[in-house]
């Protein structure tokens, strides 16, 4: 979650003091925009109350919000994002608790992510991809193995799974199934099951992370 908020009336002066703190404002809006929402792409609705600011004239008010769910592709990492963005801008003339004339200008820019996955019967939840990623590799068993044959689902793999997933096409596996004791060798033949023989340092690298981050 990234949030920026600014609300500030500016007194009336003709100097030149003034002007200069409203360019620095201006130039605060696009970069607190580009802060949260990224440099790729400003509105023009954002660039026109810039330079409104910069000149001490009444803006357009800006109001954006928008939310969209989408489901988790490649290795599966989680099941679902939510994105919530929500942009709103203003400048104007207006007055204070004294009733005196001021400058207005206020913003305020937010955006969110919040992730999914669920492993076993547990629903794990995280606000940002890196932190999915390491509950899901905490969770998960201590033994991976790549599908080669068909989708994993419950009778057509060995029993006492921890997880499976399937993966979305393109990948080089059809899905994966972790474990915490090894299933019987002649089991992982018959359903197609590839060991993962770098699975346990992968684990082993995020669960010592989790933990100096618990101890610290």
């Amino acid at each position: 979650m990234i949030e920026k908020f600014f609300d500030k009336g500016y007194p009336i002066s003709n100097g030149e003091k003034t002007k200069n703190t409203l360019v620095r404002t201006a130039n605060r809006l696009i970069r607190e925009y580009s802060l949260v929402f990224g440099r790729e792409y400003i509105p023009d609705e954002i660039k026109a109350i810039a330079e409104k600011i910069k000149q001490g004239e009444d803006s357009e008010e800006y109001e954006y919000e928008n939310a969209y769910e989408h489901c988790g592709y490649g290795d599966k990492v989680y099941d679902s994002v939510k994105y919530t963005y929500e942009a709103r801008a203003h400048a104007f003339w207006d007055t204070d608790e004294y009733d005196d004339l001021v400058y207005r200008v206020t913003w305020y820019f937010f955006t969110s992510e919040y992730y999914t996955k669920r492993i076993g019967k547990q629903v794990l939840r995280a606000a940002t991809y890196t932190d999915i990623l390491k509950k899901a590799i905490a969770a998960k068993g201590k033994y991976r193995y790549f599908c080669t044959h068909r989708p994993p689902a419950g009778g057509v793999i060995p029993a006492g799974y921890v997880s499976y997933d399937t993966y979305s096409q393109g990948q080089r596996y059809i899905g994966e199934v972790t474990y915490n004791e090894k299933p019987d060798k002649d089991e992982l033949n018959n359903w197609g099951l590839v060991f993962d023989k770098e699975w346990e340092k992968i684990r082993k690298v995020y669960l010592e992370e989790e933990d100096e981050r618990f101890s610290n």
